[in-house]
């Protein structure tokens, strides 16, 4: 495509999106604008495509959903710490393009609208956006409609045999998992034969990567002052040592299984004059087959018996340490915040092939390590095909951190990518020719 397609429109569009405070309560434990920037997606989208577009869905997820199996111990929290709040202005949206039509004859596209904390100054310089969200996920998700505006543009007939759902998603961000947006979604049926997910990739797309388990290890005693450091629980010294024990003993044998360890957050206290009783330890695990994550939760249980074991043989003789040492079974626990949660793992050579004729590059199983865990892995079932995809990188334009920016030549390209792709798909009409 040679003619602009991220256009004036779209990068005001993203500007008022990137002044919109959408920040994930899993974070913050307040309330975000999530609605109201959604709503303005909406209204742009229904008004730039004159009747081609219509709002299916926009609302929140129902209370219950957090009653199904493995769903993490921080989102329960946190909806409990909120109450209606939680889910008054965290709901989700879904548009749809053309007429409705079976899931063989849909295409699916899923961005979330929430983001981290830590609001930035907003600003275009005429090449590069910065904001939170720059990249993750506003930006791109603007330019899904920028390429649906595309694609009708070259080929105005598109929606004759073709619908196009886009999802606009919260609950991605602070640990959410997609419980309460994509996960609730699909289970409704908005979802296509063959579904893109928006997320920075770096260039490539992938239909395999992991997702994570997250462990909580507290240490619940009493407190001590520094005249008399025997008459309390040290959970600095017991953390410190399940830290260095865990780290040692698994992180190897995680790798080896294609997997990542991350020794998170340690916290007891900020005084030097008292001995901290009561802390806590955060460690987050990926994996890349389901079965690993069994495997991974076995391990590090078996582990923090045998630190516990080791941890009361070295220091018994300590004074200070006696009374951590003879209550360490009663004051340490270990709680998984999150687990048994599914990667996503599926295949379609013939939608593989026919993204690769499009100049399309998918990430190999090699590298799976460059995949990361996201809301994909509840769009995956023997007779559709999911995908991540999307413009910049995670790392290299600072989502989640200071200085996050994208490009509007990124945008751009990826808008014309997507236009490409969907005319392309049309015309092939593999929605009714390919079988999965």
């Amino acid at each position: 495509m040679s003619k602009q397609v991220f256009t004036t429109d779209y990068i005001n569009l993203l500007l008022a999106l990137l002044h919109i405070n959408t920040v994930t309560p899993m974070e913050t434990g307040v309330k975000s604008e999530t609605l109201k920037a959604q709503q303005l997606y909406a209204d742009y989208a229904l008004s730039q495509f004159n009747g081609m577009c219509d709002i299916v869905y926009h609302a929140s997820s129902n209370p219950h959903v957090l009653q199904s199996e493995h769903i993490p111990l921080t989102i329960r929290e946190r909806a409990r710490q909120m109450g209606d709040l939680f889910w008054n202005n965290q709901p989700n949206l879904v548009l749809r393009f053309g007429k409705e039509r079976s899931i063989e004859e849909t295409l699916m596209f899923n961005f979330h609208m929430d983001t981290v904390a830590g609001l930035l100054p907003v600003t275009f310089d005429g090449k590069k956006f910065c904001g939170r969200g720059a990249v993750d996920m506003k930006g791109p998700g603007v330019a899904v409609l920028a390429g649906i505006e595309a694609a009708l543009n070259q080929k105005n007939d598109l929606l004759d045999d073709l619908s196009i759902v886009v999802q606009c998603v919260s609950g991605e961000e602070g640990g959410a998992m997609g419980i309460y947006g994509t996960k609730s979604l699909v289970e409704q049926g908005y979802f296509g034969r063959f579904n893109l997910f928006v997320e920075p990739s770096d260039g490539v797309y992938f239909d395999h990567s992991s997702t994570s388990m997250t462990a909580r290890i507290d240490v619940i005693g009493n407190d001590s002052t520094d005249d008399a450091p025997h008459n309390g629980h040290n959970a600095t010294l017991l953390l410190g040592y399940l830290s260095q024990w865990l780290l040692k003993k698994l992180s190897t044998r995680i790798e080896e299984r294609g997997g990542k360890m991350c020794l998170a957050g340690v916290h007891t206290g900020h005084m030097h004059n008292k001995v901290f009783g009561t802390g806590q330890l955060l460690m987050n695990f990926a994996y890349v087959e389901n079965k690993d994550g069994d495997r991974i939760k076995n391990w590090v249980e078996t582990e923090v018996d045998q630190a516990l074991t080791h941890f009361r043989q070295e220091f018994s003789a300590l004074p200070s340490a006696l009374l951590t040492v003879k209550e360490t079974q009663d004051i340490c626990r270990l709680t998984w915040m999150k687990h048994g949660l599914p990667v996503l793992s599926n295949r379609n050579l013939e939608i593989e092939q026919f993204l690769g004729q499009l100049g399309f590059v998918r990430n190999s199983e090699k590298q799976l390590n460059n995949a990361f865990t996201c809301d994909a892995m509840w769009a995956q079932r023997s007779d559709i095909y999911t995908v991540v995809y999307g413009p910049g990188s995670l790392n290299h334009n600072n989502a989640h951190a200071e200085g996050e920016f994208i490009t509007l030549k990124e945008l751009e390209a990826y808008s014309s990518n997507i236009g490409d792709l969907l005319v392309a798909y049309s015309n092939l009409s593999l929605k009714k020719e390919l079988r999965i």
